[in-house]
């Protein structure tokens, strides 16, 4: 009698499993259809600077500049000024960008090779009231040519992408020290393109 008992009691639970497994349950779907996905377009645009203090022409690539700066003198200083600003298309979010600066590509020569460590170069904020029109709080400090061809982070934070603060006015400042004798006079660097990276701030 307790083993007809145990078997029934197995059919029952058998019974049990397949019915749990039977049961339906009520869904209900909606859907979201014809979605558009598209991402910011970043947009950094450099100009050179009047002698009114103005940009000159809003530009992706300046090409064929030549003799932008004085002959350079030992002890001496020159500089130039230019304009970065950020003209990126990101609407919800704005687009930022940390700058940097380098020395892309230049005519690798024997004047190349005379002067890539004897020019300093310091790019800096522009301060109107500095003679150098450097703002010596802002500034990258003077590095050899040849530390330039690498990436070197540029002063002044992020650069927004806003209406009142997408523009930024630097200076570049060149020096050779006074050490420097006749051996690298009369030399001439040729082909010199210097690049500036926007990279989104994070």
């Amino acid at each position: 009698m307790k083993k007809i008992l145990v078997g029934f009691f197995g059919i029952f639970l058998v019974l049990g499993i397949v019915a749990g497994t039977g049961y339906a349950l009520f869904s209900s779907t909606v859907s979201l259809e014809g979605v558009v996905l598209g991402t910011a377009t970043p947009s950094l645009q450099v100009s050179l600077v009047t002698d009114e203090d103005i940009p000159y022409a809003w530009r992706t690539k300046y090409t064929s500049l030549g003799n932008i700066f004085a002959p350079l003198l030992p002890g001496e200083y020159d500089w130039g000024e230019f304009m970065v600003r950020n003209m990126s298309d990101g609407t919800t979010d704005k687009l930022a960008f940390d700058l940097t600066g380098k020395i892309a590509s230049v005519n690798m020569d024997a004047d190349w090779n005379a002067l890539k460590n004897a020019v300093r170069m310091n790019v800096c904020l522009y301060d109107a009231t500095d003679s150098l029109h450097c703002d010596n709080a802002n500034k990258t400090g003077f590095k050899t040519l040849a530390t330039w061809m690498t990436s070197q982070d540029l002063p002044g934070g992020e650069l927004l992408q806003d209406e009142d603060e997408a523009m930024r006015w630097y200076t570049i400042v060149l020096y050779i020290p006074h050490t420097y004798t006749n051996t690298i006079a009369d030399k001439t660097i040729t082909g010199l393109n210097f690049e500036i990276t926007g990279t989104q701030a994070l």
